[in-house]
């Protein structure tokens, strides 16, 4: 038998073991990040279309906004009662013309974003011109009395011209605003789009306009038919669309609001490359942990008596350490979905399903307070007070939002209300606050509105809550609820009056805003969301809040509400 050559034996063991561990890596390789790379490029395709989701409705608060000013502007009554004069032939067009430019002069003033504002009579007569109307100036006037938003190019940019009824007494057209107000905003919004990804580029469209494609990101960009496709479909289904032809994603969502679609077109590579780039180290690292492996089972091979054994464990190692990477790369896309998920949920969760575990706190915590207090030794009683005071805190804002995320849900209420009664609810509410700091309420006779009952007590117990809270120190709160007429007979008038600590006039839009507080927790409670409740409340019923104070002169909250 002839001689084993040893050093030929060991050299082809040890290259047996190197391409069998070799091609085992890359196969654990391949089975591990295929279907990570498929998971990743989902999330990643999600991600963008939630993105986009934000955008549009950023886009929609901006046409929200004109369509707002371009109803506070056709909303001033005078003016529309001398228009209506000027339509019956009792005021000449001179006249209209000057008392118009006199009157409307300063709703120019409304916002920075209101440029101009071109008015026409019932005839089709401009009746006033004022400010800066580039690209509203051929426009003609309404024939129905249907508000219509168009975009256009003005001296200084695109301009979103919102055409506005005017409406007299028995719902007839007397008029028409053309509201010009300053698309800058919606341009900052379809260049955020195009920053989301790559060589993105995005346009808003119209399909209603001769030109569908109102605004883009890039000159060059043109809506072929599958753009027009999936423009259709954003507006049919009302959510974000998505599609990929010929090696590039188009995604589409339409404006709250409005006809238009925002559309973006980006390279399918882009969409993902953040995960291409991704699972590319990945594979990099599992490469090089192969090439690690077969180095060290290189040199841990070692002759015995003749022959070789192979040991498999660097082998079992270099797998568990390509399976851990999986479940880490895993367990990241994985908290990545529910934390999208949990954002748009939790609104809903804070409001609503927390409610049980405070109670449940707050519960036992009582319990424990009544059953061993002064067991356990000053120091106890007083952790377990803090424990009651937080949870009852923790309830009260939850409470406060959940109120909040319940107003204007459903139908909107619209039934004759006796806001006397409803004023007297609010009293009796309050009425161990009342008592308890012998503050003085007074309740002037009030008129019958328009709206909802129980969303109207909630307004007048929380300014009366603010009135009784907010009193100066030494002193008894003292609160007027009392009703005017205002300059729009449909509309009343509404005040409540305090004396209390006032509020400096820097700070008179800011206390309306979700958890706004002008004053630390321990001075005065309160979760910040009461005013910013009660000016939701008017607004429901299409009317406005805004205060009257000073510092150390009381209070005085007004809000319109309509009459019944």
């Amino acid at each position: 038998m002839a001689p084993v050559d040893a050093l030929r034996l060991r050299r082809v063991i040890v290259t047996y073991a190197i391409l069998a561990m070799v091609t085992v890596g890359i196969v654990v390789a391949i089975l591990a990040i295929t279907p990570l790379a498929l998971r990743l490029r989902e999330d990643a395709l999600a991600a963008l279309r939630h993105e986009l989701t934000l955008k549009v409705m950023a886009g929609g608060e901006v046409v929200a906004r004109a369509v707002n000013l371009a109803q506070q502007v056709t909303s001033r009554t005078v003016i529309r009662q001398k228009l209506e004069s000027y339509n019956q032939g009792e005021t000449g067009l001179d006249e209209l013309r000057t008392f118009t430019a006199d009157k409307l002069g300063d709703a120019l003033n409304l916002s920075p974003d209101l440029l101009g504002i071109i008015r026409f009579a019932a005839d089709g007569e401009k009746v006033a011109v004022l400010g800066k109307v580039a690209g509203a100036e051929n426009m003609r006037p309404l024939t129905a009395a249907r508000l219509h938003l168009s975009l256009a190019q003005g001296g200084d940019g695109p301009v979103l011209v919102v055409a506005a009824p005017i409406m007299g007494r028995g719902g007839v057209l007397v008029g028409t605003d053309l509201v010009v107000v300053s698309g800058q905003s919606l341009h900052a919004v379809v260049d955020e789009v195009r920053a989301l990804r790559g060589r993105t580029k995005a346009a808003l469209v119209d399909p209603t306009a001769s030109t569908r494609v109102i605004l883009t990101s890039h000159d060059d960009f043109a809506l072929d038919t599958a753009g027009t496709g999936l423009v259709g479909l954003a507006l049919e289904r009302g959510q974000v669309q998505m599609e990929e032809h010929d090696g590039v994603v188009l995604a589409a969502a339409a404006l709250p609001g409005t006809r238009w679609v925002l559309l973006l077109r980006l390279p399918a590579g882009e969409a993902t490359a953040a995960v291409d780039t991704l699972l590319l180290w990945v594979m990099v690292a599992a490469g090089i942990v192969i090439a690690l492996g077969v180095w060290g089972l290189r040199w841990l091979l070692q002759p015995l008596t003749g022959a070789f054994i192979v040991h498999s464990a660097d082998m079992t190692r270099q797998i568990a350490e390509l399976r851990q990477a999986q479940s880490e790369l895993a367990a990241k896309s994985h908290d990545l979905a529910l934390s999208n998920a949990e954002l748009q949920e939790y609104a809903y969760a804070a409001s609503h399903d927390l409610q049980e575990p405070v109670r449940t706190i707050i519960g036992f915590a009582q319990l424990l307070e009544r059953r061993y207090r002064g067991q356990m030794g000053p120091e106890a009683d007083e952790f377990i007070a803090f424990i009651v005071e937080g949870a009852e805190r923790m309830r009260r804002q939850i409470n406060d939002l959940l109120s909040y995320a319940r107003l204007g849900r459903g139908e909107p209420v619209q039934e004759i209300v006796d806001m006397d009664k409803v004023a007297a609810e609010a009293v009796q509410a309050l009425a161990a606050a009342i008592a308890s700091s012998g503050a003085m309420v007074e309740i002037e006779p009030l008129p019958m509105v328009k709206g909802g009952r129980d969303a109207l007590s909630r307004l007048l117990q929380n300014l009366m809550a603010n009135g009784l809270k907010f009193t100066k120190p030494g002193e008894v709160a003292h609160i007027r609820v009392s009703a005017m007429e205002g300059s729009d007979p449909n509309w009343a008038e509404f005040i409540v009056r305090d004396h209390g600590i006032g509020i400096a006039p820097e700070y008179h839009d800011r206390i309306f805003r979700m958890f706004e507080r002008l004053h630390p927790r321990g001075q005065y409670e309160g979760s910040g969301i009461g005013l910013a409740i009660c000016r939701k409340v008017v607004e429901m019923h299409g009317g406005r809040i805004w205060v009257e104070s000073q510092l150390g002169e009381g209070t005085a909250f007004h809000f319109l509400l309509p009459k019944a």
